[in-house]
């Protein structure tokens, strides 16, 4: 099948499976909140875009023992941010707002909201087939390669080591009982592996995984002269990906999976695991060329001091707007919007104690509960990519709707191992009549989670999936309809256990259907392949003499 063959192929099976969504909610578009983000294209968001960079001068300037100093800030998500469970949108939440508000009080614009950076719907003008980084975020402070920002990791160490070693971060805090006090900063910081500041130190610049912090040369990896997404990025953005992402009725599925602490990683949810983790790799230079061939240029998106880099607060607040999206939606039709029965009561007490408010003080708010709704940040979103999903008119009250179990169809593994020459593979038999079904409107849409065991040091691990491959599957593209997605971490972690990927397969299956490449009833397939032998995910396998193993792989339709 043709690149071209399959583009309109699979534009088609988008539209076929996205034929099931309504027009853009008229409950939304009215505008109710006192603030609204807008899409950063958007002329109108000019005048925030310039309070923006005014705010990031201002922070910039502070000195180090203001919590509100740019670097403060980006070191809070270094210390406690959440990737990987079923804290990560609700964190993240709490994150930008109270940055939000820091911004609009030291840009002196009591106006001022974060636009959002709609990844599917901003191309580069030079590739029209291609997602791209806003052309404005490359002008001034809104770019971490600015003479503005700390040239060296040296001069970042001089300038921040006392200040951190000094915070009151490290305070130890008992229990009556004697037992230290977990629901502590320092607690916090214990449950990371972070035992005092020069950990903090090796994570940030020592650490052989990688590094967090970059010079001036290599804070971004895309540049203005080429600031489109690769390949794998762009599928993980599409529409297509952004409508399976909205599709679950409940939130674990929506969301990643639970864990019992927001420092633990366990999987990824869609939302999570392709357009977040794959747009912080390819912004943060780990870039996949045409021919395969993975290169890493560097870049602070890459890894947990992220929000160094101003892209990151756009990034996430397109995050936060498909989680508005999907909580719309779902009280629209009368399902869950949050975590239920005792889960409820898990999620919503964990604490969140490094936020900051305007003044630079510690914020009452201190659990997740507290930002399971906008609430208080009193802002909404101009309408978006995935924002049909949302239907016109409320179920009535008493219409609520029970969810009812997905479908399951467990893979049989024939092949577990994964090394640098040889796939996982696995085969699964779907009735004919759901994947005929999953063309139709309001059918529900499959999803594989893939559970896979690394190594526990491993980090940088990319595995393509496929379905029906041919011979030769591991140089099969984003291109091919065979290709669902890819398996991408972020940041550095231990990983202390298996994690689970979600990648959506109704796209994929669409496309093959539409080019005869599925049969009735015949088992489908499933494999996952390292992406290039030499990436650095494939090396660190082979260098460590351990092989990666999946687990399961389980079809499920949501």
């Amino acid at each position: 099948m043709s690149r071209r063959a399959f583009l309109k192929t699979a534009a088609a099976a988008a539209a076929t499976v996205g034929s099931a969504t309504l027009p853009f909610s008229s409950l939304h578009a009215q505008g109710t909140a006192k603030y609204r983000r807008l899409n950063v294209l958007n002329p109108d968001a000019r005048r925030n875009i310039e309070s923006y960079k005014r705010a990031i001068r201002a922070m910039l300037a502070l000195p180090p023992t203001d919590p509100r100093n740019w670097y403060r800030i980006a070191l809070t998500h270094t210390m406690d941010c959440p990737h990987g469970n079923w804290w990560f949108l609700v964190w993240h939440r709490g994150y930008i707002g109270w940055f939000e508000q820091i911004c609009r009080e030291l840009s002196g614009d009591p106006r001022f909201a974060l636009p959002y950076w709609d990844w599917s719907e901003n191309t580069d003008p030079r590739n029209p087939f291609r997602p791209s980084v806003p052309s404005i975020m490359f002008e001034d402070v809104l770019t971490p390669s600015n003479p503005a920002y700390i040239a060296q990791y040296r001069e970042f160490r001089v300038r921040f080591g006392d200040v951190i070693a000094k915070a009151s971060y490290w305070k130890r805090s008992y229990k009556p009982n004697g037992e230290l006090d977990d629901d502590t900063q320092y607690g916090q910081l214990l449950a990371r592996g972070i035992r005092v500041p020069e950990d903090l130190w090796f994570d940030i610049i020592d650490d052989p995984r990688g590094q967090f912090f970059f010079d001036l040369a290599h804070a971004r990896g895309l540049t203005k002269e080429k600031p489109g997404l690769d390949e794998k990025t762009a599928k993980a953005v599409s529409l297509q990906t952004l409508l399976d992402a909205l599709a679950p009725r409940d939130f674990l599925t929506f969301a990643s999976p639970k864990t019992m602490g927001h420092s633990g990683l366990t999987g990824f949810g869609v939302l999570e695991g392709q357009p977040h983790n794959r747009v912080h790799n390819c912004v943060g230079g780990i870039f996949t060329d045409p021919s395969g061939r993975t290169t890493n240029s560097g870049g602070f998106m890459q890894a947990n001091l992220s929000p160094i880099d101003p892209l990151f607060f756009l990034h996430h607040a397109n995050i936060d707007r498909l989680w508005d999206v999907w909580t719309r939606k779902q009280q629209a039709r009368g399902y869950p919007v949050l975590p239920e029965g005792s889960d409820l009561q898990a999620w919503s007490s964990e604490p969140f104690l490094f936020f900051v408010d305007s003044k630079g003080q510690s914020v009452t708010k201190r659990i997740a509960g507290d930002y399971a709704t906008i609430g208080d940040f009193n802002y909404d979103y101009q309408p978006g990519s995935g924002e049909q999903v949302v239907p016109m008119t409320l179920a009535a009250p008493a219409a609520s709707v029970a969810v009812t179990q997905a479908e399951r169809f467990s893979a049989q593994i024939s092949q577990s191992s994964i090394s640098t020459t040889e796939p996982a593979v696995g085969a699964v038999t779907i009735p004919y009549a759901l994947l005929q079904a999953g063309m139709q409107p309001e059918a529900p849409r499959l999803f594989a989670q893939v559970t896979i065991a690394l190594p526990p040091l491993a980090h940088g691990h990319d595995f393509a999936v496929l379905v029906n491959a041919p011979a030769g599957g591991a140089k099969i593209g984003p291109s091919s309809p065979h290709y669902a997605g890819t398996l991408s971490m972020f940041g550095h972690h231990v990983m202390h256990g298996p994690v689970t990927f979600t990648i959506p397969l109704s796209g994929t299956l669409a496309a093959m259907q539409a080019g005869n490449l599925l049969k009735a009833d015949a088992p489908m397939n499933i494999q996952v392949v390292p992406e290039q032998v030499g990436a650095p995910g494939a090396a660190a396998i082979h260098v460590m003499g351990a092989k990666a193993e999946v687990l399961s792989i389980v079809v499920q339709a949501h």
